[in-house]
């Protein structure tokens, strides 16, 4: 069989949340924007400066609808696409741009819709003689009206900002956002959570072996390439350092389905799958190598002028020195026992003793594993 042409993207719970999230919001805006155009209208009437009745609830459900379906599709589409290859230099562009890329397509679509649908009306009334001039005489009729371009303007503005909160959603990282909103690390608070330092190998040797230029394009992709089955996997990026990327769970989304350990092997089967694009491009596969370890590690706000929320506890540093001694013992990824005795590995996974191992500046020694996969 030939290569499938439009590949469906795969949702999972969050951006399903964030689709009907946006459902919500955007109705909300739309029955307000009705409800202040109906009442500015009844002004009118009861200043006697127009004549007639207007219901209220029949073309306040009809908007309701319409402003439902194009929630759920234009939220699909702007949450779905954020992470596939072939639109996502599209959302860099910015929210500006995807209102007015909004715009330019409800127009066109507006104006197909109005014409195509007089037209049909038109003929099963019997005048089908007439039934082209009259669709374009209803046409005219409709971008002669004022409220066509506001309509179009406001939803132009509705998904700017729908993709300028997405942005930062995604400049603050999974949740963090909302977390912000509510204020739950205003005061610091203590949490056990899972960590995984997650290493490109060789990064030092690649990058001397392309300008750096390339290299950064390179890492660049290699984020993006990773940032879906991190989602998949439940987890949070933490942060980017250089050639690393720090990814955190809470305990319970962690050992749920062995995410936190899932993640590693949805990464590499990510970047296995996209082989050739990294030869042509590059000249070389990115690899990894990965540590994990959970702790107790202290959660809250910090700064002023920027503001994050920032991870602290000697969980991180341990997490670090574990992922360092992947080199040393030549393997993919390392886990701290107590890490793995949380977790229902199954027949899938072999857990390899590594013995116990004293990391530097800490008395207790720590026992480590390595995972082969089945």
């Amino acid at each position: 069989m030939g290569k499938l042409l439009f590949k469906p993207p795969v949702l999972g719970l969050k951006e399903m949340q964030k689709i009907w999230i946006i459902t919500l919001c955007w109705a909300f805006v739309q029955s307000v924007f009705y409800i202040y155009r109906y009442y500015s209208t009844m002004d009118l009437v009861h200043l006697y400066k127009l004549t007639g009745t207007f219901e209220f609830w029949p073309d306040f459900l009809s908007n309701l609808i319409i402003s439902v379906f194009g929630g759920i599709i234009g939220g699909a589409i702007l949450v779905s696409k954020r992470y596939t290859t072939n639109h996502q230099k599209y959302f860099e562009y910015g929210a500006i741009a995807s209102g007015l890329y909004f715009i330019l397509w409800y127009l066109m679509l507006a104006l197909i819709g109005i014409l195509i649908s007089g037209f049909v009306i038109y003929k099963l009334q019997g005048k089908g003689d007439s039934a082209f001039d009259n669709s374009i005489q209803n046409l005219m009729t409709n971008l002669s009206t004022p409220s066509f371009f506001v309509t179009m303007a406001v939803w132009g503005l509705l998904v700017s900002a729908t993709q300028f909160v997405l942005q930062i959603n995604d400049k603050f990282g999974q949740g963090v956002l909302w977390k912000f909103l509510i204020g739950k690390y205003r005061r610091p608070r203590e949490e056990e959570r899972i960590f995984m330092f997650l290493d490109l190998k060789g990064a030092t040797a690649i990058a001397e072996k392309m300008e750096s230029k390339m290299f950064f394009e390179m890492l660049k992709e290699v984020y993006k390439d990773i940032t879906v089955p991190i989602i998949r996997s439940l987890g949070e990026i933490y942060q980017y350092v250089g050639d690393e990327v720090v990814i955190s769970w809470s305990l319970d989304n962690g050992i749920k389905n062995n995410n936190a350990l899932r993640c590693f092997y949805r990464i590499e089967k990510t970047i296995e799958g996209k082989k050739s694009k990294y030869l042509e491009k590059y000249g070389v596969v990115p690899t990894f190598k990965a540590g994990l370890h959970f702790g107790k590690s202290t959660t809250g706000e910090i700064g002023v002028i920027k503001r994050d929320i920032v991870y602290s506890g000697d969980v991180l540093n341990t997490t670090s020195r574990i992922q360092a001694l992947c080199n040393h013992y030549n393997v993919r990824i390392l886990v701290s026992s107590a890490l793995l005795q949380l977790m229902k590995l199954g027949a899938k996974y072999i857990s390899i003793p590594m013995g116990e191992i004293s990391l530097r500046g800490k008395e207790q020694k720590i026992a480590l594993n390595t995972i082969q996969v089945i």
